[in-house]
């Protein structure tokens, strides 16, 4: 099993759709958290815990993620339409 890359001392996170990967705190990411209980939230400030998924909050990356209906795949459990819908809308791109 591949140890977790570290840089300094934190983690580093990647994109879900672009893959660029930076430290939390040096790069703004959305975070899309599948809790136990089969709810999905968009956690800001990495307090639930739960199978996660991270996409920059530039316009590209969002589009790219919703297109490919990855998360699905990255979270291990379904994810409906409206989940999707609800991304947009954080990253600004949706009314």
């Amino acid at each position: 099993m591949k140890k977790s890359i570290r840089h300094k001392g934190a983690k580093v996170r990647m994109c879900a759709a672009c893959g660029l990967r930076a430290r939390r705190d040096e790069h703004e990411f959305i975070r899309i958290t599948l809790q136990k209980d089969g709810t999905l939230i968009f956690d800001s400030g990495d307090q639930c815990s739960g199978r996660s998924a991270y996409v920059c909050r530039q316009a590209d990356c969002v589009k790219k993620l919703c297109k490919s209906r990855r998360l699905s795949h990255l979270l291990r459990g379904s994810v409906p339409e409206e989940v999707y819908q609800s991304l947009l809308k954080e990253a600004g791109l949706s009314e």
